[in-house]
């Protein structure tokens, strides 16, 4: 296999991992409120689909292993639940989003100060 079909496959493989992140995160932000309000409970829900059992695991164990497990990568799960709030607004709890815009400057000062 050529490098560029090679290259174009693990292409293809990758936006089908993002399209079954998305689909989960979905389901997960239609059905638990608490997902909504908090990425952190949003990931420990992903993490449950796509590895049964994995909550019972330790911080230590999960960090170390979590490379070689089948739980997406955590910016993955929040990417897709940006998209999802931009595309169903109505999912977007009105206190967190409130929150996040008062934030917004305090980022933008911090990025543009050294």
């Amino acid at each position: 296999m050529s490098f560029l079909i090679k290259d174009r496959f693990y292409e293809v493989l990758q936006l089908r991992n993002l399209k079954k992140i998305e689909e989960v995160v979905e389901k997960i932000l239609d059905a638990k409120e608490n997902a909504r309000e908090n990425d952190d409970m949003l990931y420990l829900y992903c993490c449950e689909y796509f590895c049964k059992g994995i909550s019972s695991m330790t911080l230590k164990d999960f960090l170390k292993t979590r490379n070689e497990i089948s739980c997406p990568n955590f910016a993955s799960v929040v990417r897709a639940r940006r998209k999802i709030f931009e595309r169903r607004p109505e999912l977007k709890p009105e206190k967190i989003t409130k929150i996040r815009k008062e934030m917004e400057d305090v980022y933008i000062d911090y990025a543009r100060n050294d």
